[in-house]
């Protein structure tokens, strides 16, 4: 069937070679699952009975005592947060986000806060941040509801989960781990070790439905986490999960169990990035080189590509975008993306794709012009105090800078309406670019300005981004759009 819908609205498809992230769709379902929610669409069924059979079910696949399928992974961590603060007490469940009076604190290692953390927040609590275990130890107390951990970080923290599981199981306290981005495994090294509950998404390595997550973990703490999801009135019933998607999981997870063959899946990428690798390899100066993963929760190799940006002209971003104008068109990720290098990963390709991958990276590398050093132009003056004005789609803000000069380059500092941190960049002649980054919770807010002077006048777009953490984590440089900017110098 050759029938495709997004050809109708205009919508333009694309081969992915950046993996499972939802922002390009997550990943393609299962013919398994397919077939299990066009099934599951033509009867109808109580809810909370489905669940209570899908919950045995995926308890005998997986070995935990308990599952259920969520409408993501970040449902999952919603919803058992949720549990963890009003457990299934009806009063305290219709109270959230109001935390007076229940547990209202979440613990989490510095080191371990990711971005998806703002699940867990949304449902009132605090999360307070502790370097060590010691720390971690001092601050359980009567206020914390549960320690979170991100699983892909456990093991490089400052503490394991089985030294944090002593400090918390004797008070009582459950650790939840976000294990999204990674592969389910039997038994659980999560839950073996001393977690509570883990979350996974069913829309990447599982092939389940995209909007789709797995809560895994003791009985009693997960079946109170479905207590406070929909289709109960609940604070999570925004996050409603259906019927079909609730059967697609667990066909997903009845495949993974019975049927999926993991070694010939990992052989197939590896053969797919040594196919691009020759192709790309063609081009004089650009070396590929394929990074493994083995011990990693989320096992997929991906192949390093690195270019003489002297020879090639091309900037990754600007290759990315030469492939997204092609045809066919290639989506390369934008994330660890750099001048003269980006990665290329296998789990989304289809039969056949690698070759084309191949072949137009490499019509593009060859394509991409020389990088001569251009004239350096000098500099226009623009150290002093401005005063920015940002518009957004729907919006304005206003910000402050605080710039110093050295010939070509800038430093200072970047005010926005909450927060002030450094920034760095340059000036060209009259053109200027410069970028900050600024932390908030789990994640960090980036701002990349381009523009242009005119004496006390500055203007340009920036590019609003985000990264996991502030020096840790890839940055996507687009999560947020992008605005136009305004600053004029105080006199």
């Amino acid at each position: 069937d050759d029938f495709n819908p997004y050809d109708r609205i205009g919508v333009r498809t694309f081969i992915n070679c950046c993996g499972t992230r939802t922002i390009h769709g997550g990943t393609l379902m299962l013919p398994d699952v397919k077939r299990a929610m066009e099934a599951a669409a033509n009867h109808f069924v109580n809810i909370d009975e489905l669940m209570e059979g899908v919950g045995r079910r995926i308890a005998t696949l997986t070995g935990a005592e308990w599952g259920i399928v969520t409408s993501g992974a970040a449902a999952a961590l919603c919803h058992a947060t949720a549990a963890c603060v009003a457990g299934a007490d009806p009063e305290k469940i219709l109270r959230l986000p109001n935390t007076t009076g229940l547990k209202d604190r979440v613990v989490m290692l510095k080191d371990g806060r990711f971005t998806y953390d703002h699940a867990v927040r949304m449902t009132g609590v605090e999360i307070q941040e502790v370097e060590t275990c010691r720390d971690l130890s001092r601050a359980l107390d009567e206020r914390v509801a549960m320690v979170a951990l991100l699983g892909t970080r456990e093991a490089q923290e400052a503490g394991r989960l089985e030294e944090i599981a002593g400090l918390t199981r004797p008070l009582g306290i459950p650790i939840l781990v976000d294990a999204a981005s990674e592969h389910l495994i039997r038994p659980n090294p999560y839950l073996t070790r001393g977690a509570t509950m883990v979350a996974y998404s069913g829309g990447k390595y599982l092939r389940g439905p995209q909007c789709s997550g797995l809560l895994l973990g003791e009985r009693a703490w997960v079946q109170a986490a479905w207590v406070n999801s929909a289709p109960h009135h609940t604070f999570g019933r925004a996050m409603k999960v259906g019927k079909e998607e609730i059967v697609g999981l667990l066909a997903a997870v009845e495949h993974w169990a019975s049927a999926r063959d993991h070694e010939a899946e990992r052989a197939q990428w590896e053969a797919d990035l040594a196919v691009i690798a020759r192709e790309v390899t063609r081009v004089p100066t650009v070396m590929a080189e394929v990074q493994r993963s083995e011990g990693s929760p989320a096992p997929v190799p991906r192949l390093e590509v690195r270019w003489d940006g002297d020879r090639v002209g091309w900037t990754a971003l600007a290759l990315r975008d030469r492939l997204l104008e092609g045809e066919p068109r290639i989506m390369l990720d934008d994330r660890r993306a750099t001048d003269t290098s980006l990665f290329i990963l296998p789990f989304s390709l289809q039969p056949g794709e690698a070759e084309r991958v191949g072949s137009r990276i490499r019509e593009a590398l060859e394509a991409a012009p020389g990088n001569p050093r251009k004239a350096s132009l000098p500099p226009v003056h623009i150290e002093g105090i401005w005063d920015v004005e940002i518009q957004y789609l729907r919006g304005a803000s206003r910000h402050c800078l605080a710039l110093e000069q050295r010939g070509h380059e800038l430093t200072g500092l970047h005010r926005t309406s909450f927060q002030e941190n450094s920034l760095s960049g340059h000036v060209q002649g009259a053109e200027v670019t410069f970028s900050s980054l600024h932390r908030f919770e789990g994640t960090s807010l980036s701002y990349q300005f381009t523009g242009t002077v005119d004496r006390d006048v500055m203007e340009g777009t920036v590019e609003l981004g985000s990264t996991g953490q502030e020096a840790l984590g890839p940055l996507n440089q687009r999560e947020y759009g992008q605005g136009q900017w305004q600053a004029r110098r105080r006199t």
